[in-house]
């Protein structure tokens, strides 16, 4: 690449998140014509389609995919280093950060982080998102949310991440189950109940199916009954019931005081599940986002 085709990564960019000619032109203050000049000659540097053009806009190749990562986050590295990024007031700060999460953070995590950012950030807002399934790399890219808070996999080597919290799985039952009478519950008993998972529209087999958890193959075995859309929705049809459930227990700790529910521990499963932050690696350099990032880590640090 020669340093005169270096001014043409911003085009690409924000071809890639706009995912449309006409709205990158908008957000970098350039024609049409032009973005679709430096598109043409970006082709030529890689050697490479980069954009295929639809009805709807562009959709990218997997070549354009695959070196947008360390493109943009070198990009960003560079505007946050201008004057009007360097000095970041939480205090000032009028954005809007959304996060993606699964229904448990709602009940713990998430209302400490609203305190917190209440104090430091009284003009800051929040959106918080049911995470259901969707793409988490095409999420963050796009820059739909800020964060997605989830179990932690590799399924997404493209992602940065940092652990804000370990936690073990429990099982949840009713107090007078008539056949878990003891404190814990192995994979006999385990499989001899029907089962409350919590499952998403792409998949059916219950949270954390394909996190490489050593116990997935008994997972995998359960006789799931009912499917619910939140871990939270699982506990009061186990309360009524003799159905079952697994559940991460820090992160639903406010609700375990239930007086109909008992806590057992799950003897087959003595790995603890790391709780990640992901975003996308153009994001790292943002002040903004550093600073949701570092309130966040200590907000599950107190849990």
């Amino acid at each position: 690449m020669k340093h005169s085709d270096y001014s043409l990564i911003p085009t690409f960019v924000s071809v890639m998140q706009e995912q449309n000619y006409t709205r990158a032109a908008k957000k970098l203050g350039i024609s049409q014509s032009a973005v679709s000049q430096n598109v043409a000659r970006l082709r030529d540097v890689f050697n490479d389609n980069l954009f295929i053009r639809g009805s709807h806009g562009v959709t990218a190749t997997p070549f354009a995919h695959d070196i947008y990562p360390t493109l943009a986050s070198a990009v960003e590295s560079i505007e946050y280093t201008l004057p009007e990024h360097k000095n970041f007031r939480p205090h000032e700060c009028t954005k809007q950060f959304s996060i993606a999460a699964l229904s448990a953070f709602g009940h713990t995590l998430l209302p400490d982080l609203a305190l917190t950012m209440s104090q430091s950030a009284p003009k800051a807002r929040v959106k918080i998102d049911p995470f259901v399934g969707q793409d988490i790399g095409s999420l963050l890219r796009a820059q739909q949310c800020d964060l997605v808070l989830e179990a932690k996999s590799n399924r997404y080597p493209q992602l940065r991440s940092e652990r804000i919290l370990k936690d073990r799985m429990v099982v949840l039952c009713r107090r007078d189950h008539p056949r878990l009478k003891g404190q814990t519950i192995n994979s006999d008993q385990f499989l001899a109940e029907k089962h409350v998972v919590h499952t998403t529209n792409q998949q059916n087999k219950g949270y954390l199916i394909g996190y490489g958890l050593k116990a997935e193959s008994t997972l995998s075995q359960r006789d799931v009954v009912w499917q619910s859309g939140s871990i939270m929705e699982a506990v009061p049809v186990v309360a009524k019931s003799d159905y079952i459930t697994l559940v991460p227990q820090r992160l639903i700790a406010n609700v375990l005081n239930e007086p109909s529910i008992k806590i057992l521990d799950v003897e087959f499963i003595d790995e603890f599940i790391d709780v990640v932050m992901y975003w996308h690696p153009s994001r790292t350099h943002d002040p903004s986002h550093k600073w949701l990032r570092s309130t966040l880590l200590k907000v599950a640090q107190h849990i």
